[in-house]
This record gives C-alpha cells, sequence and structure tokens, in this order.
C-alpha cells in the first residue's frame, strides 16, 4: 500500500471545497493512505482520488490538507 503526502494550506483558503475531519475520511483498508502534509498522520485511505478532489481534510495536529 502506497502513501501519499497531501500539502497543507492556509484554513483561509478552503474555497469551494468541503470541509471534512481527518475522522469523517474514508478508511479503505486496500487503499492508498493519504498522509498529513505536515505531521505524516494517516487521513484517509481509499481506492479512488475522485473523493479528495472536492474536500480539504483537517487532520487532528490542526493542519488543513488537500491534494
Amino acid at each position: 500500500m502506497s502513501a501519499v503526502q497531501m500539502r497543507t494550506i492556509p484554513g483561509l483558503f478552503v474555497g469551494r471545497r468541503t470541509l471534512i475531519t481527518a475522522d469523517q475520511a474514508p478508511r479503505d483498508p486496500e487503499g492508498t493512505r493519504y498522509v498529513c502534509g505536515a505531521c505524516d498522520d494517516v487521513l484517509a485511505s481509499t481506492g479512488g482520488r475522485t473523493f479528495l478532489h472536492d474536500v480539504v481534510v483537517k487532520c487532528r495536529c490542526g493542519e488543513f490538507n488537500q491534494l
């Protein structure tokens, strides 16, 4: 299973994307892992990237992440 590091962004630039917390993100044990750009904590794991194109994921460390 590969890991993709997401980009951190300032919270002011969330824009038109939907904001979700790491606890709300999908968890597929067979999918690609997406990790926080600041702390390397696993934010989501999915089989496809399409879900993550429309969201910003807020990590438990407080950083906002997007693809």
